[in-house]
C-alpha cells in the first residue's frame, strides 16, 4: 500500500481530490493534503511518501522549488506537476528534469487515475529490481544461521516433514545431507558463572561454545547445532563414517566440556545420547537427553552424562501428539478449526493405538484441553461456562478415548458455532455503527474520521465495508450526500452553494458538477422539477 501527499495552495483543489478519487482501489493506504510548499516538506520529514502531487505556481515555495527539496532528500518519491496552459512550456522544461509528469488543470479524474496508476506500476518495478536475486541471497545468508536454528528445533519438538520437505529444507539451508542416517545428540548447559552474565555476554559465550564444538567435532561429524527452549546448546552429531564410534563422540565431548572450562573460565554440563535414525528417533533422543541431564543436574554442576547413566523407569510414554507444536491454544488463537480437529482427531489416535497410555494419559489429555478451552473463552470475553454449561460437566468420569474424544468434539463443535455467529453480529454492528456516523457527521466525514472514531485502520475498515455491503466507503459516501441533498432541494428553501456547504464541498461548482453526474440534472433543475 502506497502514501501519498497532495500539495495546492489553493484548499478546495487539494479537499477535492482527496475526497472524490478512489484511493483505497488504487492501493494508496493513506492520503496526506498540504496548502503550502513549507507544510509538504514537514510531512515528508513524518511519514514515508510515494507520490507528491504538486500546484507549479505557489507564494513562497512552488511546486519546482518544492520539487528540488524532494529530489535533494526522498530520491524515490515521484513528482506530478499541476499547471496552467499559461506555465505550460515553462513547465514541460522543468518536468523533463523533475518530474514524473505533468497535468492540466482543470484536472479530470480519469487522466488523473491513470497518470497514478502508471508512477505505481514504476514504484513496483523499482522495488522488484532493489528485491533482486543478489540481494536476496545476500539477505538469506545473513538470516540462514536462525532458519538452521529453527528447522532443527521443529525437528526436536516433533514436527512431521516428509522426507521431501526435510530434504529440501536442508539443502536450502546449506546442511549435510543426514535422512536415514545414525546420528547422536549432545546437549550443552551453561552453569552459574556463565548465567551471571548479562544477555549480550551470554549470547557471546554459547557463540564461542559452538564454533569449539565446531572445531572439535568436524573432522569426525557433521554437526547441526541450535539453542532449545530450555536455554540449552543443542548438537545434532552425524559420523562421517562408519568407522566412527559411540566412544569417539563421548572423548570428543569431554574435551569440549574442557576447552570450555579452559578457555572461558566456566563450567558446563555435558549430556549424550545413544544412536538413533534421523529424522524418526530424533525427538525420542532428544527427550532421553533432556530427561538425563534434568535427573543428574541440581545442586551439582559440570558434570558428564552419558545414555547409559540414565537413571528411573523409562518405560512411561508422554502424549507426543498432545504437546508437539502447533499446540491447541496456539491453533485457537489462530481460530483454525480445521487445524484443530486434526491435531484432535492425531491425538486420540495415538491414545488409542499406544498400549503404554493409562487411565492417567487420558486425564491428562482432558486436562489440556480443558485449559485450552478455557483460555479461548477468556481471550474473547466470555466465560466457558455460559457457553458449554451443560457439556462442561466437572464430575463426567472418561474410561476410554472414545468418550473423551465424543465429549472434546461436541465442545469444539459449539464453540466454533458460537464464535462464527458472534463475528457475525460485530460486523453488523460495524457497519451500523459506520453507517451512523456517516448520518450524523455528513459535512465533515472522511474515511480517517470514521476509522478513528471504530478504532480501525481505514484500508482494514473499508475492506470489511466493502465484503459485507459489496460496495466501498466512498460509493456510501456519495449517496448519502447526494440523497441528503435531493432532500434539502425538496424540502427546503436554502440556497444551492448553502446546502454545498453543508454537505461538505468547498464550492458550490463542484458540487454541482457532482449532483449533475447523478441524477442528470442541476441542482436548480431538480427542485424546479420537485415543485
Amino acid at each position: 500500500m502506497l502514501q501519498i501527499l497532495l500539495v495546492d495552495d489553493e484548499p478546495y483543489v487539494v479537499d477535492d481530490l482527496s475526497i472524490t478519487i478512489p484511493w483505497v482501489d488504487l492501493q494508496f493506504e493513506q492520503v496526506h493534503k498540504a496548502y503550502s510548499g513549507q507544510e509538504a516538506l514537514e510531512i515528508l520529514m513524518r511519514n514515508p511518501i510515494d507520490i507528491v502531487i504538486t500546484d507549479i505556481s505557489m507564494p513562497e515555495m512552488s511546486g519546482l522549488q518544492l520539487i528540488e527539496e524532494i529530489r535533494s532528500g526522498w530520491k524515490h518519491i515521484k513528482c506530478v506537476l499541476l499547471t496552467g496552459y499559461a506555465e505550460f512550456e515553462y513547465a514541460k522544461k522543468a518536468i523533463e528534469n523533475q518530474a514524473s509528469a505533468y497535468l492540466l488543470k482543470p484536472i479530470g479524474d480519469e487522466q488523473l487515475i491513470e497518470v497514478l496508476q502508471q508512477l505505481h506500476l514504476e514504484i513496483q518495478r523499482e522495488w522488484e529490481t532493489l528485491s533482486s536475486f543478489q540481494n536476496t541471497m545476500q539477505t538469506f545468508r545473513e538470516h540462514l544461521p536462525l532458519l538452521r536454528d529453527r528447522l532443527l528445533n521443529e525437528t526436536l519438538q516433533g514436527r512431521r516433514f516428509t522426507k521431501e520437505q526435510l530434504s529440501v529444507h536442508m539443502h536450502k539451508y546449506q546442511l549435510s545431507p543426514m535422512i536415514d542416517e545414525h546420528v547422536a545428540i549432545m546437549i550443552v548447559r551453561l552453569e552459574d558463572y556463565f548465567q551471571r552474565q548479562d544477555m549480550n555476554s551470554i549470547h557471546l559465550f554459547e557463540y564461542a561454545i559452538v564454533n569449539i564444538a565446531n572445531e572439535l567435532f568436524h573432522e569426525q561429524f557433521d554437526i547441526w547445532s541450535c539453542k532449545d527452549v530450555h536455554e540449552y546448546l543443542v548438537f545434532l552429531l552425524k559420523p562421517k563414517s562408519p568407522d566412527v564410534r559411540s566412544y569417539s563422540l563421548t572423548q570428543t565431548a569431554y574435551e569440549l566440556q574442557k576447552n570450555v572450562s579452559m578457555y572461558l573460565k566456566g563450567d558446563v554440563s555435558v549430556a549424550t545420547t545413544s544412536w538413533g535414525i534421523f529424522p524418526y528417533k530424533v525427538r525420542e533422543l532428544y527427550q532421553s537427553a533432556v530427561a538425563l541431564i534434568r535427573q543428574r543436574i541440581g545442586q551439582e554442576t559440570g558434570l558428564f552424562l552419558t545414555a547409559d547413566q540414565q537413571i528411573g523407569n523409562q518405560d512411561i510414554q508422554i502424549m507426543q501428539s498432545l504437546y508437539e507444536p502447533p499446540t491447541f491454544l496456539h491453533l485457537f488463537e489462530a481460530n483454525r478449526w480445521d487445524a484443530i480437529e486434526e491435531k484432535l482427531h492425531a491425538v486420540f489416535h495415538e491414545l488409542k493405538g499406544s498400549g503404554e497410555h493409562s487411565q492417567e494419559h487420558i486425564e491428562v489429555t482432558r486436562n489440556y484441553l480443558k485449559t485450552a478451552f478455557y483460555y479461548f473463552a477468556h481471550k474473547n470475553n466470555k466465560l466457558l461456562r455460559d457457553i458449554l454449561a451443560p457439556s462442561m460437566n466437572q464430575s463426567r468420569k472418561f474410561h476410554s478415548p472414545e468418550m473423551l474424544k465424543d465429549w472434546a468434539m461436541e465442545l469444539i463443535v459449539q464453540l466454533r458455532a458460537y464464535f462464527h455467529l458472534g463475528h457475525q453480529d460485530q460486523r453488523s454492528i460495524l457497519i451500523n455503527d459506520v453507517h451512523d456516523f456517516v448520518d450524523s457527521n455528513i459535512g465533515y466525514v472522511s474515511l480517517q474520521s470514521i476509522a478513528d472514531h471504530v478504532q480501525l485502520h481505514p484500508v482494514y475498515l473499508s475492506k470489511i465495508y466493502k465484503s459485507e455491503t459489496g460496495k466501498s466507503i466512498s460509493d456510501y459516501f456519495f449517496q448519502v450526500k447526494m440523497e441528503k441533498a435531493a432532500h434539502l432541494l425538496t424540502n427546503s428553501q436554502l440556497k444551492i452553494y448553502e446546502i454545498s456547504t453543508m454537505l461538505g464541498y468547498s464550492t458550490a461548482h463542484y458540487f454541482i458538477k457532482l449532483f449533475k453526474e447523478y441524477s442528470h440534472m442541476t441542482p436548480q433543475e431538480f427542485r424546479e422539477r420537485s415543485n
